[in-house]
């Protein structure tokens, strides 16, 4: 959910520091729901460098994004990384004095200003924001430049590529899933749904699984706070819907459509069916924790967040858990949830000869045996760190059926502490990005509407979407400037 800090499996790009955008639990203002605490690019001991995209000649001076201050560690790390790269590129100067973290509430000041680093880490909702605005560069030609383009996972690019072109480049992705707890499925004699499953399946093993008396839930929403209106949204693309739509310069909430009243009606189902925890007002650590417990058979989450937590800090073994796509609404729907993530931009008010320098600066370290030595280096750390278990990233920058992405398959096989998707989730995951205009005021209307439905009987959810829409438009989206 923009905005939401995303505590998952921690992995940089070559110094062990990225965190995994998937799920959140802090909310922040504006932002995705796993958001923003990726690290800068270029973060690691030399390495075998992607080939290069040349850059002009004449002398350049750039700003790179760095950690907050009083990451000294990391930062220390960065800078270091920063002095081998201008080593490499010796007309190139960089600056790590602005530590800047990027805020869609700030943004504006920043440009006018001309004060943005020259490169930054931003969201997977930012994208038609930025572009609009000519804040950000087109990297289009650069990436046509760099052979590495072709490796890139175009999923996770999808967020950034507007019109034809390409404005940023990933760091990392997730998209939304739900984490099944497989040993209470079996503690009751339940057989698994299917992979490809769909709203009556899911149901039904809500129902299924659901023991009160042993203070077992089928399924643990979030239902406080902007994380519950961020869960719901998934519901309301799998049926087909939208938050809003954005035309002559006027964005308009649509999430009352008939596809939200179905998505909302599934939670008010399942509500009435009464397998939901009694305290459903958790927010994202409450579910998570709650999940780790033993508390509940299933939750939604980004990616395998829920996943990591539940075997290294709850203890479930790897073996009695499982990912799931998002269910499809109907057989042989779409299985479409909420797709986010971090990733890295060039400033577009820098010169050609700065973007350049920042899009060889960014991108430098991908594609690098060091980022695979690094992870595998961490797996071993974790294995020694009491047997924990690794869980790998579901959408990665790299194309899983690129030669690089078989390199890291085969690194991944040589140790015995790494989880193990089902082959065939990553065909089923369908990620649509969440909404680009004031996203977390329509998180919290629509948490009011969920709390409403939970505590409420004979709730008529058609009349509660629409007063629901009615408000954010009047309050927010009325107000929305669009260039």
């Amino acid at each position: 959910m923009r905005n939401v800090k995303v505590k998952g499996l921690i992995v940089s790009f070559l110094a062990l520091s990225v965190v995994l955008a998937g799920c959140g639990s802090t909310a922040k203002t504006g932002t995705s729901t796993d958001s923003p605490s990726a690290t800068p690019a270029g973060t690691t001991a030399a390495t075998t460098a992607a080939t290069p995209v040349p850059v002009p000649a004449a002398k350049v001076s750039i700003e790179y994004y760095t950690y907050p201050a009083d990451q000294t560690e990391n930062n220390k790390t960065l800078d270091a990384t920063a002095a081998r790269f201008m080593a490499k590129y010796p007309n190139v100067t960089m600056s790590n004095k602005n530590n800047w973290q990027y805020r869609n509430d700030e943004i504006a000041v920043k440009m006018a200003a001309n004060s943005a680093p020259t490169e930054f880490t931003t969201w997977a909702t930012e994208g038609k924001l930025l572009s609009d605005r000519k804040w950000i560069a087109d990297l289009t030609d650069y990436l046509a430049a760099w052979p590495n383009t072709k490796d890139l996972n175009q999923t996770a690019l999808k967020p950034f590529v507007i019109g034809g072109k390409t404005y940023a480049v990933p760091i990392d992705a997730y998209s939304m899933t739900i984490t099944v707890n497989k040993k209470l499925f079996a503690a009751k004699g339940v057989a698994l749904p299917p992979l490809d499953w769909t709203w009556d399946d899911f149901t039904a093993a809500a129902k299924a699984v659901n023991d009160p008396a042993n203070n077992v839930a089928g399924f643990i929403p979030m239902g406080k706070g902007s994380e519950a209106g961020w869960n719901w949204t998934n519901f309301l693309y799998a049926a087909g819907g939208d938050v809003e739509t954005v035309a002559d310069g006027k964005v308009t909430a649509i999430f009352n459509s008939d596809a939200g009243v179905k998505a909302m009606t599934l939670y008010k189902n399942l509500n009435d069916a009464g397998v939901l925890p009694k305290n459903w007002a958790l927010n994202y650590t409450d579910a998570l924790n709650w999940f780790n417990q033993g508390r509940g058979a299933m939750v939604m989450c980004g990616s395998g967040n829920a996943l990591n937590g539940a075997i290294n800090q709850g203890g479930i073994k790897a073996d009695d858990l499982a990912i799931y796509p998002i269910p499809s609404m109907t057989k042989g729907g779409k299985h479409t949830g909420v797709l986010g993530g971090n990733y890295k931009a060039v400033n577009g008010m820098a010169t050609k000869d700065q973007q350049q320098a920042a899009f060889n600066w960014v991108t430098n370290e991908y594609f690098t045996d060091t980022y695979i030595d690094s992870i595998s280096k961490q797996i071993d750390a974790q294995k020694a760190d009491g047997n924990k278990t690794y869980v790998p990233q579901l959408i990665n920058y790299w194309d899983d059926n690129s030669e690089y992405g078989k390199k890291v398959q085969a690194m991944f096989a040589k140790h015995d502490n790494v989880y193990k998707y089902a082959p065939e989730l990553s065909a089923l995951l369908d990620g649509k990005t969440e909404a680009t205009y004031e996203t977390q005021a329509y998180y919290a209307e629509v948490a009011n509407v969920i709390q409403k439905v939970f505590t409420t009987k004979g709730v008529d959810v058609k009349k509660l979407l629409d007063d629901a829409a009615a408000k954010v438009q009047k309050d927010k989206f009325d107000k929305v400037k669009i260039n």
